[in-house]
C-alpha cells in the first residue's frame, strides 16, 4: 500500500506534514497503528522516500498488465547477442 495514500499527503510533503498526518490517521483510525508507523516510516526516510515518490510518480498498476515478467530465453548466438569481454588497459 502507498504511504501516500496511508498518511494522505502528497509527494514532497515536509516532515512535520508527515508527522501531523500519521496522528491524523490514528485518530481517523482507518489503517492500522502498525501501517501508519510503516507508512511514517517509509516516508521519514530520505531515501525509501525518493523511492516511493518514484513508484508513485510512474503508477506501476497501470503497467503491471502490459509487463512480462517471465523468466527469457536462454541467450544464443541466433539472437545476434553475442558475449565481448571489456579488455582492459592493459591487453
Amino acid at each position: 500500500m502507498s504511504p501516500y495514500k496511508v498518511l494522505d499527503v502528497k509527494r514532497g510533503a515536509g516532515k512535520n506534514d508527515i508527522i501531523q498526518a500519521a496522528a491524523r490517521a490514528m485518530r481517523e483510525k482507518i489503517y492500522t497503528i502498525k501501517e501508519i508507523a510503516i507508512a511514517q516510516k517509509a516516508l521519514m526516510s530520505t531515501i525509501s522516500n525518493a523511492a516511493h515518490e518514484f513508484l508513485d510518480f510512474i503508477d506501476v498498476k497501470t503497467l503491471q498488465g502490459q509487463l512480462n515478467l517471465s523468466q527469457p530465453a536462454e541467450l544464443t548466438t541466433e539472437s545476434g547477442l553475442e558475449y565481448n569481454p571489456v579488455q582492459g588497459e592493459g591487453s
